[in-house]
């Protein structure tokens, strides 16, 4: 079953052992690689004391919507812009600008949310085990149905009842936002407070964006 957005995996860990390099360049994804958003760079985020790091792939305009992590997050801004802010429900007039280099922290179990303003990777490194529950599920819209999705470690399920004000536009609606032209390939819904679409552009590459900041185009009505 494919994993929800937020956290499908590609594994490009290096092991730092006798023998072996102990430097983990920056990977450049391409474009069919950002949908493998977080990259294992060393370590088992999974496994309880144990020290991690990972790096992850977002692309413009994902929210990143309130989680909590059942240990401390420590966040370095390795490539792009970065916004992140504290509370149960994401509140735009709170996020703090993150840039290149600047450091984030967000205590265990404390709400938080975030947002990616251009193609970004962050580092995350701290002590197992890492988690993300997310504060209200959300339903994700893709070509095999909604799914519910209550933590991003897990695939998620399939429903068929979600609330109908979710997605107001449907997979492969043409749209234009800030960010170019495009057609809807995925959706993401937290109910009561917003839904965020993902848009592939004629070049491969995507962005995200909610309704109100997309155009959608004469050819879908």
């Amino acid at each position: 079953m494919t994993r929800p957005y937020y956290l499908r995996l590609v594994l490009l860990a290096t092991n730092c052992l006798a023998g072996e390099s102990a430097v983990v360049p920056l990977q450049k994804f391409g474009v069919e690689a950002l949908n493998k958003r977080v990259e294992a760079v060393h370590g088992d985020r999974t496994r309880p004391g144990q020290p991690f790091v990972i790096r992850i792939h977002a692309e413009a305009g994902f929210i990143v919507m309130p989680h909590t992590h059942p240990v401390d997050e420590n966040i370095v801004i390795l490539k792009g812009s970065w916004a992140l802010g504290m509370g149960p429900q994401y509140r735009k007039e709170r996020l703090e600008a993150m840039e290149v280099g600047d450091f984030g922290f967000a205590r265990h179990d404390m709400a938080h949310f975030a947002l990616s303003k251009t193609d970004t990777i962050i580092q995350v490194h701290g002590i197992g085990p890492f988690r993300v529950r997310w504060v209200v599920p959300m339903y994700e819209l893709s070509d095999k149905g909604v799914m519910l999705i209550e933590t991003a470690e897990e695939p998620g399920r399939v429903t068929t009842t979600f609330p109908q004000d979710c997605f107001e536009l449907t997979l492969g609606a043409r749209v234009r936002g800030s960010d170019g032209e495009g057609t809807v390939i995925g959706a993401q819904c937290t109910p009561a407070e917003l839904t965020q679409y993902r848009v592939q552009k004629a070049d491969g590459k995507r962005f995200w964006a909610q309704k109100s900041g997309l155009e959608v185009l004469k050819t879908n009505q």
